[in-house]
């Protein structure tokens, strides 16, 4: 069977797969809704199949689209593969290590790792992306990334990948030095009369949060902002007496300096993981190895 279907609508069809969302797909590919709309139509009219049910605006795949996901991103993968190897042929071109960051670690582990990597390779050209872990992975598996480091996602999530461990973080609340709630005894009880900043839904720290709160009787509040970025974060708690509820590492930079404090609440329910995400048959690339040397004396918060 003969067909016009393109790389780019492959591409589009993936995002489109793993984020559920249309709009969602075209800003990862850095393109305008229209377009990645007409790319998922092209394909759909060049197999002669509908690839997803539009149900609002999320995208419910199809069993026609569960199939092609498989064949779509092993195709990419090889195709990356290959342009690499062409690519390092030629003598002169320098190896690349595309790492795709969760905001757990972008600030601390991410690049103590990296100036130990480069200390070692430094012919290394080492490419970092943030995002959330439902933004990284689908990158990772359709080889756009080599590795996604932070807290291990849901394991409904690591089909076809390989999660290693290196430390564990926990949830801390985190406010500004000189916070009113240092200065006294806490009870958990008392965060619900302060603004909070919270994980968005998509962040992988997010349901650790909510069982959390709810475990204590503590409802998300609905005037609440929503945010995993330290630089977003952190003016918004100097400039008040808001709470943030976010991982330890993100915030470790900041509460070494002095600006910020974690409030002293016991968080060992909160307890996960931080490693390596990586894809199942990469676990013998050269340059992971190289990054796996340069993390054991990069680890995480105190």
């Amino acid at each position: 069977m003969q067909t016009n279907v393109t790389l780019k609508q492959l591409r589009c069809f993936t995002e489109a797969y793993h984020l559920r969302s249309l709009a969602e797909a075209a800003n990862a590919l850095g393109i305008t809704q229209s377009a990645a709309s007409r790319r998922l139509g092209d394909l759909e009219q060049a197999l002669g199949v509908s690839l997803f049910e539009r149900v609002g605006r999320r995208l419910v795949p199809e069993p026609s689209a569960d199939l092609l996901l498989r064949y779509a991103e092993a195709a990419m993968l090889q195709l990356n593969t290959g342009l690499d190897l062409v690519s390092a042929s030629q003598g002169n071109a320098s190896p690349t290590l595309a790492i795709g960051a969760l905001p757990t670690v972008a600030s601390t582990l991410v690049p103590a790792a990296v100036l130990r990597l480069r200390a070692k390779a430094p012919r290394f050209i080492v490419r970092i992306e943030t995002g959330a872990g439902d933004q990284l992975l689908p990158r990772l598996r359709a080889g756009h990334l080599d590795v996604v480091i932070g807290r291990m996602a849901p394991v409904s999530a690591l089909d076809g990948l390989e999660f290693e461990p290196l430390y564990a973080d926990r949830l801390a609340f985190v406010v500004r030095a000189g916070h009113p709630l240092l200065s006294e005894p806490i009870e958990i009880a008392q965060l619900a009369t302060h603004p909070m900043i919270l994980p968005p839904a998509n962040a992988v720290i997010r349901p650790a949060v909510e069982a959390h709160l709810m475990a204590r009787g503590i409802g998300l509040p609905d005037k609440r902002i929503e945010t995993t970025d330290a630089s977003v974060a952190e003016p918004l708690l100097l400039a008040s007496d808001a709470i943030w509820a976010i991982s330890r590492g993100v915030a470790v930079p900041a509460v070494r300096a002095g600006r910020l404090a974690f409030l002293p609440l016991d968080t060992a329910d909160t307890v996960g993981p931080i490693g390596l995400t990586t894809r199942a048959d990469d676990a013998g690339r050269t340059e992971l190895a190289l990054l796996r040397d340069a993390m054991p004396e990069a680890r995480g918060p105190d």
